[in-house]
Order: C-alpha cells, then structure tokens, then sequence
C-alpha cells in the first residue's frame, strides 16, 4: 500500500458569505481594531501566521496564540481574551455547546477540510490486523463518532442504525474483538507507538513525519465534504469583523493556495 504521506490531503476553498452579530463590549482587540488574537492549534499554526503576514500589509497585527486544550481555547473565544479561533467544524461546535451552554457562533462557512485516515504502522492492511488489537480514536463526540463511522463504512465493525453520534457502546458487531483506546486528538501522535493503529486526521498523520505509516483506510471526498471542515468562530455579538473580512479573502485567494501546495509539498489541495 502506498505511504499516506504520498497522497494528497484534500483542502478544500468556498466562497465565503460572511455574517455576523451585533458587537458586545470587552473583546481582546478592543481599541483601535487593528490588533488581533486568534487561538489555533499547533496544526494551523503555519497557515494562518502566512495569513497574519498579508494582514500586516493592510495594517492589522494578528496574533496567534497556540493552544493545547479545545476546551479552553473556546472559553477563551467566549469570554474575550482572544478574538477568534480556527480549529474546529460545525459538528464539534455543536456538540461543545450543547456540553457547555456556549454562546460561540460560526463566521462564514466553513474554509478548508482534511481527510481522516485509519493508519498502523505495524499491520499492512486492516485484515491483518490481530485479535484483540489496540485502535486509537479520539475522546470528543464529534471525532470519535466520524472516526467510528469511517471504520464502519469499511466493514471493519458494525454500528447501530440510526444513531447520528455513535460511540463504542453503539458497536454492535466487532469481529476482530478491537480493543479501544480512547485518547484526546492533541495526544495521539503521542499514543501511536503502542497503538496497532489508530484514526487521526490526515494533516495530523502528514505532521508526525513518520515513514512507516501506512493508510489502511481514508475517508472519500462525499464523506469529508458532507462533514464540513474549519471555520472562523467567534464569540455572539462580535463586531470587529473587518480583519475577519481581509482574512478569510486572503484565504480564497491564488496566492494562499499557491503556497498551501508549495509549503505542503502537495498533501494540500485547493479547488
């Protein structure tokens, strides 16, 4: 099988139709408007501090504060120490606010996406997978239920019908008595080596660097489409919007996809 880090990782560009609330009082940027924190994860990091680079051209300083934590980088979104993050998809902001009464809302549609993979290091394929094999997959409900979804789109387990958000307790046929490991996504490059295998997002898989992984299985265009990707999210009532404006047309731009496919070396790509 080929190496996943041979294939390309879909990124995916839309145009943005972008709306927002009316403005509340206490945003980190208060002030003059121009100065800007955005919370990313270590994985975004690169893009969008290429994207803070063309919006110091406009005369905006945006600064960007990495976070380990999904949980806290949204509180900190919620109660204004930072402007804005992006790091997450529709479904995973739902399911935080439903956990945490979270007023956080969406700006514009979603930008840019990435396939799950199911890789092993250890085992060429999912047949040869072992009894009782030790598989990774995220802890939030969001990931770990597209994550157990993929495994079943393949045949490796079976899920109970009808459930939008499954979990392990939702696994109604396991033949091969898979063992879960439930693990948080900051975590799993970390996890891998005493995994037989694991799901993560391909980005993920492309920055662990390591030549041995192999993909067993990769979620299609249709199915990652469907899911949506990663969106601007700030908190309601929000108005200092017009940095938000530059960015995300930056982030349609040629110039942007040009350097996604070079920095990326073609596991990125844009329409």
């Amino acid at each position: 099988m080929r190496n996943p880090l041979r294939r390309a990782i879909p990124l995916l560009v839309v145009a943005l139709a972008v709306s927002v609330g009316a403005c509340s009082s206490g945003s980190a940027a208060e002030g003059d408007g121009k100065t800007v924190t955005i919370g990313v994860l270590a994985r975004e990091e690169p893009d969008l501090n290429f994207v803070a680079e063309h919006l110091a051209k406009q005369g905006y300083t945006m600064k960007v504060q990495v976070f380990d934590d999904n949980i806290a980088m949204n509180r900190a979104t919620e109660d204004g120490s930072i402007d804005a993050n992006f790091f997450q998809n529709a479904n995973y902001l739902k399911s935080y606010q439903e956990s945490n009464g979270s007023s956080l809302v969406t700006y514009g549609p979603w930008l840019q996406t990435t396939a799950v993979q199911f890789v092993s290091s250890k085992h060429a394929s999912a047949d040869a997978l072992p009894n009782g094999a030790r598989i990774g997959i995220a802890n939030d409900s969001a990931n770990r239920a597209r994550e157990l979804q993929l495994l079943a789109a393949n045949g490796l387990i079976e899920l109970a019908k009808g459930v939008e958000v499954p979990t392990i307790l939702d696994v109604t046929a396991n033949p091969k008595n898979l063992r879960w490991v439930e693990v948080n996504p900051r975590s799993k490059a970390a996890a891998f080596p005493d995994l037989d295998a694991m799901t993560a997002p391909s980005i993920t898989v492309h920055l662990m660097k390591d030549p041995s992984i192999k993909a067993l299985y990769e979620e299609t265009p249709e199915v990652y489409g469907r899911y949506g990707g990663t969106l601007w999210v700030v908190r309601k009532g929000y108005e200092n919007t017009a940095w938000l404006d530059a960015a995300t047309k930056f982030m349609q731009s040629t110039d942007y996809k040009t350097w996604i496919a070079n920095t990326y070396q073609g596991l990125k790509k844009t329409p």
